[in-house]
């Protein structure tokens, strides 16, 4: 029962990865071609990095990050010419 636990979690984990990686990549587009400034704060971010295998096979272990602090992106629009 607790193996189908994790199963489901794992799935939960993958698909909450992807939608931020689709959120972010839709700031990105809307960021592309403007020129503005954007704070990000973080207080106690929680990164959970899995296992994973080398190209030898060999295991390499995973991680956990903890982030506080920001990040400041600023883009800036530039005419061609």
């Amino acid at each position: 029962m607790s193996q189908n636990n994790n199963i489901n979690r794992n799935g939960d984990t993958q698909q909450q990865a992807g939608q931020w990686a689709q959120i972010v990549g839709q700031i990105v587009e809307k960021l592309s071609g403007t020129s503005m400034s954007t704070t990000i704060r973080f207080d106690n971010l929680e990164i959970d990095v899995p296992k994973a295998k080398g190209p030898d096979g060999r295991e390499l272990g995973g991680a956990k990050w903890v982030i506080n602090g920001q990040i400041v992106w600023t883009t800036e629009a530039r005419k061609k010419g």
